[in-house]
């Protein structure tokens, strides 16, 4: 018995080291990370982005509506969008994927593709991309709280001096025309396509 115990202890003494270097090396990981797009966004901070164009879809009508769904002027550099939806049924179960495309005669994918489980992020988000995306929007959305959302969502006056301050700082990219294109699921079924065209300069 006594062996037993020892042998034991030995065990689970070995898979404490093991999750403590692991928790290391991620840590590491994720500092290096943020570093590296720190960097790059300080080199690129600089960039000027502006809003091209903006679409919105449900794609069963039956299930919600845009009332808005639109670009204004601020003035001759900057614009800002608008999105008011109203679903018509509470969003509860949501799959996000946000894909960045760059035009290259016809818009392709281009460095970021990623599918979350929006409210499990909503109550945890640690997916630091997905957090610079959401950090722009946020303050100025009602998109604020864990689901269920039993009402209308709104996305009010975004404008590029957010996507500048935020976006183009921790994503290093060259200039040209992007697409942002979210797409959101419910229950498994695809309800909201949202494209968003920037031009990078």
């Amino acid at each position: 018995m006594k062996c037993q115990r020892i042998i034991i202890c030995t065990n689970i003494s070995q898979l404490s080291e093991k999750r403590l270097v692991l928790n290391s090396l991620l840590n590491c990981e994720m500092l290096m990370y943020k570093l590296l797009w720190s960097c790059m966004g300080f080199v690129m901070c600089t960039a000027h982005v502006t809003f091209t164009n903006l679409k919105c879809t449900f794609l069963n009508e039956s299930l919600g509506e845009f009332k808005i769904c639109r670009i204004r002027a601020v003035n001759r550099t900057h614009k800002y969008i608008s999105i008011y939806s109203k679903p018509k049924i509470i969003l509860d179960d949501i799959t996000g994927n946000m894909k960045i495309m760059r035009y290259d005669y016809g818009y392709k994918p281009f460095f970021i593709d990623i599918t979350i489980d929006v409210c499990k992020y909503l109550k945890n988000p640690q997916n630091v991309i997905v957090t610079t995306f959401y950090n722009t929007f946020k303050k100025m959305s009602n998109i604020n709280h864990t689901c269920p959302y039993k009402h209308d969502v709104i996305v009010d006056k975004v404008w590029t001096g957010n996507l500048e301050n935020d976006f183009s700082r921790y994503l290093p990219i060259p200039n040209g025309d992007y697409a942002i294109y979210c797409t959101f699921n419910v229950s498994n079924v695809e309800l909201v396509k949202i494209f968003i065209y920037v031009r990078k300069s």
